[in-house]
């Protein structure tokens, strides 16, 4: 990560051990200032991966970086998933929810997105900061409500979702943005997949939505030899 003297490239490090923190609030606010100054001429390309959330923390104000990191804390150890998570974490931040790409607008944007979630939903990706969100302000409220929080929010929050439901310009979209999955559980299943058939294994990719814990895999054999052909493996069983 050694940069050249005189480089253009800035290198922003924060969020250690996964957890918004100031320095990954400066790089975000660094981010969105470039964003901004940007014009219908630009090409804004944005690479992105599990762990962005974390790393792009811009909570609007006069909500505090404090104040959303202990919101969801509260919400992960009453069991939200973190669809939920990052519902709430796209209507309290100024980048997630397609932000960033609001910023950047007119400019293009192209995002080359490296997928942590089974499915590869993009919205929820580091919590989408190039896709427009599709939640509202009644989805955080229920969520909210659902793991008893509601009574317990701060004023600046209750203060930003009124501000986001009397807003009359309605949810932004995303028109001149271009979002690309490059890397994925599905991809790396079926890479590994032709990567052990090359070595002669019948392999069978038995699921790409498996979460937690994996069963441990069945082996059976093969009691069928064709002629001229080699004595059969077992069939190799690739999962997540």
């Amino acid at each position: 990560m050694l940069l050249k003297p005189h480089s253009r490239i800035q290198v922003f490090e924060g969020a250690e051990d996964n957890l918004p923190d100031h320095d990954a609030l400066r790089a975000a606010l660094a981010i969105r200032q470039l964003a901004e100054g940007l014009t219908a001429d630009d090409l804004l390309l944005v690479l992105i991966s599990g762990g962005g959330s974390a790393l792009l923390p811009a909570p609007i104000p006069p909500i505090t970086l404090e104040e959303k990191q202990t919101l969801t804390k509260l919400l992960a150890a009453r069991g939200a998933t973190i669809q939920e998570l990052n519902t709430i974490r796209k209507a309290l931040s100024q980048l997630k929810g397609g932000g960033l790409a609001q910023a950047a607008y007119p400019a293009q944007v192209v995002s080359l997105i490296l997928s942590d979630v089974v499915g590869d939903p993009v919205e929820v990706i580091a919590s989408g900061p190039t896709v427009a969100s599709d939640h509202n302000v009644q989805d955080c409220l229920h969520i909210f409500d659902r793991y008893g929080l509601r009574a317990a929010l701060p004023c600046s929050v209750k203060t930003v979702l009124a501000q986001a439901d009397s807003d009359p310009r309605g949810p932004h979209t995303c028109g001149h943005v271009l979002n690309v999955i490059i890397g994925s559980n599905i991809l790396a299943l079926a890479e590994a997949q032709q990567q052990a058939e090359v070595l002669g294994y019948r392999a069978v990719v038995l699921s790409a939505a498996m979460q937690g814990g994996s069963p441990l895999a069945v082996y059976r054999s093969d009691r069928h030899q064709c002629h001229g052909c080699p004595p059969p493996v077992p069939p190799a069983t690739v999962m997540a």
